[in-house]
């Protein structure tokens, strides 16, 4: 890409002004299409610059370009420290501490509410470093697919993916910095109302550490320790989510602009043989590296995705078992941001989930919005659905099929048997991602957390 801003700017450099006009069209020529690869350039970081941003940040960005060994050391090191400091300052000493000193039931949820989500995105954070060389290819893919000569509608249906995932990565990114600095407010808020109190050392988190974390200058530094950790911890736990859906909604518009191809295929066989035969190469050959790139997003996410339907259920009756036993506690009144904490770390938590089944039913199911034309009490009426990947097949049953001759139509019929296979993305090759698998963990969640408080409440009885 930077070869082709290059190429732009050389061309303008010369004294082309003293070329004569025939001379001169042809510099007009390269020039009409270098601005146009720049702007492919413009849109894809469009799609993938918070992302960028963050995992930079956490040092488990793929460069998708070629990298310089300083680059390589500077976000191995990075990588290295982060991952290092959250440990040791959060994960170890909590789990150290619920093992010690959490004898009771609401003691060990108040711990777990906590050390699960930070122990988690520290394992998202390692599994975007170890599936590295497959992410770089499937980002190198993106950029092959932003870098080619497409048609207004194609590129169109490309940033209509793009600003969604982008959406996607600015309201997560936004409500996890929200979310830290609501958790530290909290903890110092907390830790001032009980200046008395010497247990938690006045420390972010409630943790055991093997020195006297109340002398100096032990505090500052495990006290800055927790709250590096903290942010990272934020930090990991979203992108890990939004890279997701940078690949499954890139592969969406990929489908969706295979489809508009092969729609037309009817009209090129009616003009030329040839074109027809190179169209229908074309695309066999790029529903195969759909497949192939869908089969790598898989591969790299789908167990870290069965750990999040896992988790997001835990999360959920724990930060609501906190939340109503905290509210409802007549020993001490809970302060307005300790609720609106609980209630962010809700969102914050189902959020997560919610977009990687969105993700996951986009692939699956592709909803065409087709209005009747009736406006009935403010409501539209829309066509049902299809799914998305076999989308294919019916694009190809849509087009002038009946008008080709017969050994054409049957090169059809074999891409409609092939494309009845779905794209999917499954939690742990248990479960295709949906909504509707979202829905029920939403319903066995609150099963769950009735549970918790019908155990509390049993306890408190007796």
């Amino acid at each position: 890409m930077d070869d082709n801003i290059s190429i732009l700017q050389a061309l303008y450099e010369p004294k082309w002004y003293s070329l004569r006009t025939k001379e001169t069209e042809s510099f007009l020529i390269i020039l009409y299409f270098s601005p146009s690869l720049y702007g492919w350039k413009t849109q894809m970081d469009y799609a993938i610059g918070w992302n960028r941003i963050n995992l930079s940040i956490l040092g488990v960005w793929p460069e998708p370009s070629k990298t310089t060994l300083l680059w390589q050391i500077t976000s191995a090191s990075i990588f290295w420290t982060s991952t290092t400091v959250t440990f040791l300052f959060i994960c170890a000493p909590q789990t150290t501490d619920l093992i010690l000193n959490s004898p009771t039931l609401d003691e060990a949820i108040e711990n777990l509410s906590i050390n699960i989500p930070i122990a988690f995105a520290l394992i998202k954070q390692i599994v975007l470093w170890y599936h590295g060389k497959a992410l770089r290819l499937l980002l190198v893919e993106i950029v092959k697919d932003w870098t080619q000569t497409l048609r207004e509608p194609e590129r169109l249906t490309m940033l209509r993916n793009a600003k969604i995932s982008r959406r996607i990565s600015l309201i997560c990114s936004t409500l996890a910095y929200v979310m830290v600095i609501a958790f530290i407010s909290l903890q110092i808020y907390a830790n001032i109302a009980s200046a008395s109190e010497v247990d938690l050392g006045g420390l972010l988190h409630p943790a055991t550490f093997p020195y006297d974390t109340k002398k100096s200058p032990y505090f500052e530094i495990t006290w800055i320790g927790q709250f590096i950790g903290t942010v990272l911890a934020g930090i990991s736990y979203s992108c890990f989510d939004t890279f997701f859906a940078v690949f499954g909604m890139h592969l969406c518009g990929q489908l969706s602009v295979l489809q508009m191809n092969l729609k037309e295929l009817a009209e090129i066989a009616k003009r030329d043989d040839t074109s027809f035969q190179n169209r229908l190469d074309f695309i066999v050959n790029r529903h195969n590296e759909l497949y192939r790139f869908a089969i790598i997003v898989e591969n790299c996410f789908n167990i870290i995705l069965l750990g999040q339907t896992l988790i997001s259920t835990a999360m959920f009756c724990l930060t609501g078992y906190r939340m109503i036993t905290s509210m409802g506690s007549q020993e001490q009144t809970m302060p307005i941001i300790g609720i609106i904490f609980f209630i962010l770390h809700v969102i914050y938590t189902m959020l997560h989930l919610y977009i990687s089944c969105y993700v996951g039913e986009t692939l699956l199911v592709e909803v065409s919005r087709y209005e009747v034309g009736l406006l009935l009490k403010g409501l539209r009426i829309f066509q049902p659905r299809a799914f998305q990947s076999t989308g294919i097949a019916f694009s190809a049953y849509d087009c002038e099929w009946y008008d080709l001759p017969p050994k054409k139509a049957m090169c059809l019929m074999i891409i409609i048997c092939r494309a009845r296979i779905a794209f999917q993305i499954t939690a742990g090759k248990f479960s295709p991602l949906s909504l509707e698998l979202f829905g029920a963990i939403i319903k066995t969640s609150a099963g769950y957390l009735s549970v918790l408080l019908a155990v509390k409440d049993g306890a408190a009885e007796e």
